[in-house]
């Protein structure tokens, strides 16, 4: 009967050992999760701080681009101009052009 009581206080050492080497384990574990989860939340931390500055920066940009709308728009209008006296220059070169043409052909009185 000694030989089973000692058996089983060996074994009941031997499950405590585990139980506490597991709690170990787990502890670790805890630790270096909770390691891992404040560098990801500092990472992402540093990606969102990132992206605030981008936009941002890209609301000034944009501010930039619509102070010149009204230099575009003066622009635009000069070329537009430009162009309508070029292509009405031509159209009144080729009506002088024709009516010169017609007035030779037509017989003279």
């Amino acid at each position: 009967m000694d030989t089973s009581v000692s058996n089983r206080t060996h074994g009941d050492i031997s499950r405590s050992t585990m139980t506490l080497t597991s709690r170990s384990g787990d502890k670790y574990f805890v630790e270096q999760r909770n390691i891992i989860l404040q560098d990801i939340n500092n990472t992402m931390d540093s990606i969102l701080n990132g992206l605030n500055e981008l936009n941002i920066s890209l609301e000034s940009s944009i501010a930039v681009g619509k102070d010149f709308e009204s230099v575009t728009n003066l622009w635009k209008t000069f070329y537009n101009e430009h162009e309508s006296i070029i292509d009405g220059d031509e159209e009144d070169d080729e009506d002088d052009e024709a009516l010169e043409r017609s007035q030779s052909v037509l017989p003279s009185d």
